[in-house]
């Protein structure tokens, strides 16, 4: 008989536990998707994932180890497109006792890393938004070896010119660098390589990003080019 009521004294407790963490989980999310839709300005708020189980453990102490947020379609400055935005955030500060009275102030996180994916519609767009020779027509797809693939026409006074080559991508001073591969091009005309060149080698200003992020690194992909960002000692107010 004390057997039996121990048990079941000890199922009502893993199952209080469960429910507040359960709470505790709903509560986080819920911070932390309207602080990240306040300060980068979205219509809506985006997806939340708090990682680790039990999450009351990390609540208790006031400290949550790793909380992600993703946004799709997010449009950001000069007409770009950002297909998908991936932020996790390390070591996210807030009280359990906050939390769940929903009175929390700015919440502290240590660092978090920020990928944006832009498809290559958007990139074809701006690419064309900014190009200061309208005789030029290019599109951009995932090429070899990292590089962007180049394919397009230019027109000049020897006719139509069709084009094929690659180019780099990096990052530097917050712009993001388009460098044509040393092969590139060889095919045209040696008349016309020069400009050509000087209308694809280019650089494009990134959009200012929220929460002090810098941009690090970019990579391309099937379905665009990502560009990582990464911060620290974040205020999400």
């Amino acid at each position: 008989m004390i057997i039996r009521r121990l048990v079941g004294v000890v199922l009502v407790v893993l199952v209080l536990l469960v429910v507040v963490d359960r709470v505790t989980w709903w509560a986080a999310r819920r911070v932390v998707a309207e602080r990240v839709q306040s300060e980068a300005g979205l219509a809506e708020r985006p997806d939340v994932e708090v990682h680790g189980f039990p999450l009351l453990t990390q609540a208790l102490g006031g400290k949550y180890d790793q909380v992600n947020a993703k946004v799709d379609d997010l449009s950001v400055q000069d007409g770009v497109t950002v297909d998908q935005l991936d932020v996790e955030m390390r070591g996210i500060h807030a009280s359990l006792g906050d939390l769940v009275k929903h009175r929390v102030g700015d919440v502290p996180v240590d660092s978090a890393v920020a990928d944006a994916t832009v498809g290559y519609a958007s990139i074809d767009r701006v690419v064309a938004d900014n190009m200061p020779d309208d005789n030029l027509k290019v599109e951009f797809t995932e090429g070899d070896g990292g590089n962007l693939s180049i394919t397009g026409t230019y027109e000049s006074p020897l006719g139509s010119t069709q084009l094929q080559g690659e180019a780099g991508v990096t990052i530097k001073d917050g712009d993001l660098l388009l460098q044509l591969t040393q092969d590139s091009l060889a095919d045209i005309d040696p008349l016309l390589r020069p400009q050509v060149k000087s209308l694809l080698n280019r650089s494009y200003h990134l959009p200012e990003l929220p929460f002090g992020f810098t941009a690090q690194d970019v990579t391309v992909g099937q379905e665009g080019v990502t560009v990582r960002a990464t911060t620290t000692e974040v205020q999400l107010s």
